[in-house]
């Protein structure tokens, strides 16, 4: 018997598959699994892919399935959820998948006891858990409204900040010759003309975040401005949902592409929550999200057959 999780993204899913010990037995990773991103008949393939390797790699192929967690983006859109779980039926799979919002599977992977994770990337939420079981997030509405401290935030504050310095509004920065040059346009019309060209999103503003690293490298002012406000937004996400939970004591783990590749704003987010929170132990994860999301799939199951979900 195996335990299976999905960690279901726009670009990648990874799968991964614990036995009756928890112990990781496979991890393979697939395409897109995000039916609010995506059209559905990608989802429905990259549901097929991995219900397939299931059947012929894991042990006792479908039958040998004992729980399933499926973790992704956006399941408050109740159709989509109903036509991710409807495909997997499809495909000849017994057990019926629990669905959950990915930031659910990352917390449950991140962290042992009460505390929270921090996930910082294209996007950004908090999510938490406190000694009761209840789990709350804060942050996650989306880049139209919310996202502080994401790739996207920084990525639009780079804008910003170039727009601004050609107006004369603010100070000249570095981030106007590296944004010109990363984009291959030559003034601010082009930039203009680029940013609100209809194909171009999210994604690729969030592109921009990484010229912020040469710009501090270079001492930029500007730079230093959407650093500092990427950590204290960071840090503001983490500090409302340590007072919701009414945390005394648990773990901070951090993750994301702006975590693991912004050392400088790593470092001042973790300082300011060491000054607000300074009964928190900060942490690497213990676990990825998709063996968190085996390991829920591990506890549903055991929960629900009367034993303990520890």
């Amino acid at each position: 018997m195996y335990y299976c999780g999905w960690d279901g993204g726009g670009t990648k899913t990874r799968v991964a598959a614990v036995d009756e010990t928890k112990a990781l037995i496979a991890q393979a990773d697939f395409g897109s699994l995000n039916p609010n991103g995506e059209k559905r008949e990608t989802v429905a393939r990259t549901i097929g892919e991995i219900v397939r390797f299931m059947d012929a790699s894991l042990p006792g192929g479908l039958a040998g399935c004992g729980g399933l967690t499926v973790g992704m983006a956006g399941i408050s859109n109740q159709a989509s959820v109903a036509f991710v779980r409807e495909t997997i039926a499809q495909t000849g799979l017994q057990k019926t998948p629990v669905i959950v919002g990915d930031q659910e599977i990352a917390l449950y992977g991140a962290i042992r006891g009460a505390g929270c994770v921090l996930i910082a990337g294209t996007g950004s939420v908090c999510c938490g858990r406190n000694e009761a079981g209840t789990i709350l997030r804060t942050g996650g509405y989306g880049y139209l409204i919310d996202d502080p401290g994401s790739g996207y935030a920084i990525g639009r504050d780079i804008l910003t900040a170039v727009v601004r310095a050609a107006d004369g509004r603010g100070k000249g920065t570095a981030l106007t010759e590296l944004t010109l040059g990363f984009l291959g346009l030559s003034d601010i019309g082009g930039l203009i003309t680029w940013l609100y060209t209809p194909s171009h999103g999210k994604k690729e503003v969030a592109s921009l975040a990484p010229l912020l690293k040469d710009a501090l490298f270079r001492g930029d002012e500007a730079a230093a401005m959407i650093a500092g406000k990427a950590a204290a937004e960071l840090a503001e996400l983490v500090t409302a949902l340590w007072r919701r939970l009414r945390l005394d004591r648990g773990e901070v783990a951090m993750a994301g592409g702006i975590i693991a590749h912004f050392p400088e704003i790593r470092r001042q987010t973790v300082r300011l929550l060491q000054s607000a929170l300074p009964v928190a132990g900060f942490r690497a994860p213990y676990d990825p999200p998709a063996e968190g999301a085996a390991r829920m799939a591990w506890a549903t199951e055991r929960a629900a057959r009367g034993g303990s979900a520890g």
